[in-house]
């Protein structure tokens, strides 16, 4: 917090007055003040006050304390998931994976990010088909799940605001794995003659026989890698 002490030496007295409120009605409605916000301080005319980004992402929990919160205004945020998600869709062939973001913007600035997943090579995950939908609600992340991949989204709006309240998205992660290779098919026939010395024929006999199996791809979940969804944002005036 020094430099955020520093940088409200210079600031009006209503300012820092406003700012303070703001923070600790945030902090407060989370439900503590361990939070790691970011707080973005701007020295501004009274038509665009100082106010407070929070952009953060994780699994989903009350708003506030997910895991992972930016810390300024060029940092990303990860979801990660690995050999717990990867063990449930080598045994089911299907996982769905819940992801929450929370976010916020004051004053006339709106928030807006963009989504991406990077898929460690060489485990169950990567050997999937995946698809990543941004949904109404938590438990609309679930077999069935519908929508189209997309890779953004703006959760808050460049008009005036001095809310404390986090806006809340969810996002899905849906998996699917086809744990067989393949069918492996064998068929073999066999007919015999016999002839005697004359040259006739004392007759024929004939058989066949087959046989087929499937080849089963083969993971160790525990060995999966790390996978990460990465949620990167940016706040933007009206008309930008």
């Amino acid at each position: 917090m020094t430099g955020l002490r520093e940088r409200l030496v210079g600031l009006p007295t209503v300012v820092v007055l406003v700012l303070t409120v703001a923070v600790a009605g945030l902090v407060g409605a989370a439900g503590g003040g361990t939070l790691a916000l970011w707080r973005d301080v701007e020295q501004v005319t009274a038509s665009m006050p100082a106010g407070v980004v929070v952009f953060g992402a994780g699994a989903p929990a009350p708003a506030g304390p997910l895991a992972d919160y930016a810390t300024g205004p060029d940092d990303t945020v990860e979801f990660r998931f690995g050999p717990g998600a990867a063990e449930t869709l080598y045994t089911t062939g299907s996982v769905f994976i819940p992801i929450q973001v929370d976010a916020l913007a004051q004053g006339h600035r709106g928030l807006r990010y963009t989504v991406s997943r990077q898929i460690a090579p060489g485990g169950v995950f990567a050997d999937s088909v995946l698809r990543l939908v941004k949904v109404p609600r938590m438990a609309d992340c679930r077999a069935g799940v519908v929508g189209e991949e997309t890779t953004g989204s703006a959760p808050v709006t460049a008009d005036y605001s001095t809310t404390t309240a986090l806006t809340t998205e969810y996002w899905c992660l849906a998996a699917a794995f086809q744990p067989m290779k393949g069918t492996y098919d064998n068929q073999a026939s066999v007919t015999a003659g016999v002839t005697t010395s004359s040259g006739a024929a004392a007759g024929t006999v004939s058989d066949q026989d087959g046989w087929s199996a499937q080849v089963r791809k083969t993971f160790v979940p525990a060995n999966e890698g790390t996978h990460r969804v990465t949620f990167s944002f940016t706040t933007f005036r009206a008309g930008e």
